[in-house]
């Protein structure tokens, strides 16, 4: 299955992992800063990254607060979860936050949701909760089939409404996972996809396999969302680049400890591309997947603190996004 497209006929947004170090209310700012930085610059939606009990340094375990302080600082920019880890939540309690937040945000929330990566502090976390990582697929399956229920109805009982009304988001869910049946099922259910390699369930084709799956599955009547992520250290030059990276290494030795035997390995297994923009440009023209995807979040690995980290929101905003507009994709 192919297509060719132009990068405009796209959204082009952003991704977010918050990192711990700072303090947090300074995190949180600074945070919102990036987002009111990306809305100048054109992007289309902020998705922020969520982890519980600072799982591999990340900082924020719950997105709705951010997401309604973002969205008094802004007016354009959509706002999403990326994602809320749907085994951790209770269903009506979720889709009420999500609904008060969309009506703050004046219906510009994306509800981002998934399973957890799976792997890793996976099991600690499940453990926090109370719960065991055995009942994870289990877990997920029934608390989706409750949230897009809640959204279709409104209600949580006949006689018993939700509010505010969270029937509009129904069609703003998105489902984040390495699994093929999941991505499968997303289709058949309307959701957007989020397809991500990083995960235990990912097998061989990554996200290739996953968008494929998707798109098989879906209705002849339904349009595809789907979601790419693509991390990216932009510099003058591929050493500016490198440049960029080593100094991220050495603000943050906590995040990097016992990760970087050798730097290079580690950004390939992560598929950090890490080079000057125009030979940025010229490796994500050729992938295989931009085609297909209908909305690419680029995301910069660094620090939001490091001091290149709006340098290089400019650098998509202002030449990868220019220099892929004009190539086709296909």
């Amino acid at each position: 299955m192919s297509a060719t497209t132009h990068l405009d006929t796209r959204r082009w947004s952003l991704f977010v992992q918050v990192r711990t170090g700072p303090p947090a209310a300074d995190i949180y700012r600074r945070a919102i800063a990036v987002a009111v930085e990306a809305e100048r610059l054109g992007f289309a939606t902020i998705w922020f990254a969520t982890r519980h009990f600072a799982a591999h340094h990340a900082a924020l375990p719950t997105v709705f607060p951010l997401l309604a302080a973002v969205a008094q600082h802004t007016e354009r920019i959509r706002l999403g979860s990326g994602v809320v880890a749907l085994p951790f939540e209770n269903p009506v309690r979720l889709v009420e936050d999500a609904a008060v937040t969309d009506e703050i945000a004046c219906g510009r929330l994306e509800l981002g949701i998934g399973k957890g990566l799976g792997f890793g502090l996976s099991a600690t976390v499940y453990a926090g909760f109370g719960l065991d990582r055995a009942d994870r697929e289990t877990l997920y399956t029934e608390r989706l089939a409750t949230v897009h229920s809640l959204l279709e109805h409104g209600r949580v009982a006949p006689d018993v409404p939700l509010y505010p009304d969270p029937a509009s988001l129904r069609a703003r869910v998105w489902q984040s996972t390495g699994n093929v049946e999941t991505a499968r099922r997303a289709a058949r259910v309307g959701d957007g996809l989020l397809p991500h390699a990083n995960s235990e369930a990912n097998g061989p084709g990554g996200v290739e396999r996953l968008i494929d799956a998707y798109l098989d599955a879906r209705g002849p009547d339904s349009t595809p969302r789907i979601g790419a992520t693509v991390a990216l250290l932009p510099g003058t030059t591929d050493a500016d680049a490198r440049a960029i990276f080593d100094e991220d290494v050495r603000r943050s030795p906590a995040y990097y400890a016992g990760k970087l035997g050798d730097a290079d390995r580690y950004r390939r297994e992560l598929s950090i591309r890490c080079a000057g923009t125009d030979r940025l440009v010229a490796e994500l023209s050729d992938a295989l997947w931009a085609a297909r995807a209908t909305e690419w979040l680029f995301h910069v690995p660094l620090a939001l603190e490091h001091g290149r980290y709006m340098d290089c929101l400019q650098r998509i905003a202002r030449d990868i996004v220019p220099g892929l507009t004009s190539t086709t994709c296909t």
